[in-house]
C-alpha cells in the first residue's frame, strides 16, 4: 500500500494522469488553501497587530516615496468607468484567470505543465505562512479617504454571503493577485520566445493588477512586491524539489532527437518526483 501511495503521488507531482483526475486536484487544493487562510486569521490581539503592521507599511511607504494607494484610486475615480472596471476586475479575474492559464498550458504545453502548476500551489502555501506570522489589515481599513469599492461586489448580489465567513480581511501581505498574475505573465514570458519582443507584452498582466488592487484599496505597494517575492520563493523551491526531467519552462523546447529521453510519460508513469 505505501508504494502505491506513493506512486500515485509521484504521478500527481507529475501530473501523469487524466484530466479528471487534475480537475478535482485543483478543486480540492483550492478549497484547501480557502479554508487555512480562514484558520489562520488573527484573534483580537492578532487585529491589533494586523493595524499595527498597516500603519507600519504606510509609514515605509511614505518614507520610500511608494505611497501610490490614495492616487491610484483617485486617477481611476477621475476616468469615466474606472472604478467599475477595476472592481470588477478584481472581483472576477482571480479565478477565471488561473483556469484559463492552467487549461491553455494542459492543451498546448503539457510538458511544462507539471512543473507551473506545482509552483503555483507552492506559492500559496508559502503566502499562507505569511498571512499567519504577518497580518495585515488592508489600506481600505486604515488609509483614511480610500473607498472599498469591492466590498459589494465580492458578495456578487448576495450570492456569495456563504463564503464571507471564509474571508480573512488580514490576509493582505502578500497580494496573491499581484504575485499570481506574475507567475502566469514570467511563465509566458518563458513559453512565447517565438514571439520576439512581443512576449514582453505579457508584462502588462502584472503591472496592469498592481494598478487594481491600489485603486480598489485592496493591497499597498509593499503587498505587490510580497507577492512577487513569493511567487520566486516558490520558484525556487519547486526548482530543487523536482527531478531534473520535469520540464522547467525556461528550458528550450527539445528537439525530436531529445524527446525520447526527456519524455518520462509513456517511460515511467511513477518516475522521480
Amino acid at each position: 500500500m505505501p508504494e502505491r501511495i506513493r506512486r500515485i503521488a509521484r504521478r500527481a507531482w507529475r501530473a501523469q494522469w487524466p484530466i479528471y483526475c487534475e480537475l478535482i486536484l485543483f478543486a480540492v487544493l483550492d478549497l484547501a488553501y480557502e479554508v487555512l487562510r480562514a484558520v489562520v486569521a488573527p484573534g483580537a490581539s492578532g487585529v491589533r497587530a494586523a493595524f499595527g503592521h498597516a500603519h507600519s507599511v504606510l509609514s515605509g511607504e511614505q518614507a520610500l516615496g511608494l505611497n501610490f494607494e490614495s492616487w491610484s484610486q483617485r486617477v481611476t475615480d477621475a476616468v469615466a468607468g474606472g472604478r467599475f472596471v477595476t472592481t470588477w476586475y478584481y472581483t472576477l479575474a482571480y479565478t477565471p484567470l488561473f483556469i484559463t492559464f492552467f487549461v491553455g498550458l494542459w492543451f498546448l504545453r503539457k510538458r511544462n505543465y507539471a512543473f507551473v502548476r506545482n509552483w503555483f500551489w507552492i506559492a500559496h502555501g508559502v503566502a499562507l505562512i505569511a498571512f499567519w506570522l504577518y497580518p495585515l489589515a488592508p489600506p481600505r481599513l486604515v488609509a483614511a479617504g480610500l473607498i472599498d469599492t469591492t466590498k459589494t461586489a465580492l458578495t456578487l448580489g448576495g450570492a456569495l454571503d456563504w463564503f464571507q465567513h471564509l474571508r480573512n480581511e488580514y490576509a493582505a501581505m502578500p497580494s496573491l493577485h499581484v504575485g499570481q498574475s506574475f507567475l502566469f505573465a514570467l511563465t509566458l514570458f518563458w513559453l512565447c520566445r517565438s514571439w520576439g519582443p512581443w512576449r514582453n507584452l505579457w508584462w502588462i498582466v502584472p503591472v496592469w493588477m498592481a494598478w487594481v488592487v491600489f485603486a480598489t484599496a485592496n493591497h499597498y505597494v509593499f503587498d505587490a512586491i510580497g507577492g512577487i517575492a513569493t511567487v520566486l520563493a516558490a520558484l525556487f523551491i519547486v526548482d530543487r524539489v523536482s527531478a531534473r526531467d520535469i520540464a522547467r519552462p525556461w528550458d528550450p523546447v527539445p528537439t525530436a532527437d531529445a524527446i525520447g529521453s526527456l519524455d518520462t510519460d509513456s517511460r515511467d508513469p511513477g518516475g522521480p518526483a
